[in-house]
């Protein structure tokens, strides 16, 4: 198993952990921290995905597939950095008009 997949499957585990917690946790401030982690840990396991298999198009020579699925690495890498913004941000407390990962 390559590192690759033992992060794409660390962090699928690490949804569903983030999945059920939410689900039976009432709203509060670490909630908020745990639904931005779990949203965090959502663009990790499809980066992995796509790098991988933009890696793999790479090595059959299919250019026209390596340059769509970077195209999804680069929308879900930019999604990632956003939460990982929103993640820092939550630690900070809530805020007047609040932005939460599950609206």
């Amino acid at each position: 198993m390559s590192m690759l997949s033992s992060v794409g499957f660390s962090a699928l585990a690490l949804i569903v952990v983030g999945w059920l917690v939410i689900s039976f946790t009432a709203p509060s401030p670490r909630r908020t921290i745990l639904e931005w982690l779990s949203s965090c840990a959502l663009y990790v396991a499809l980066l992995s995905l796509f790098v991988n298999l933009v890696l793999r198009a790479q090595q059959d020579v299919h250019n026209f597939a390596a340059v769509a699925l970077g195209f999804l690495v680069a929308l879900f890498g930019t999604g990632l950095l956003i939460a990982l913004v929103q993640l820092v941000r939550s630690f900070g407390g809530p805020r007047k008009a609040e932005a939460s990962a599950t609206h």
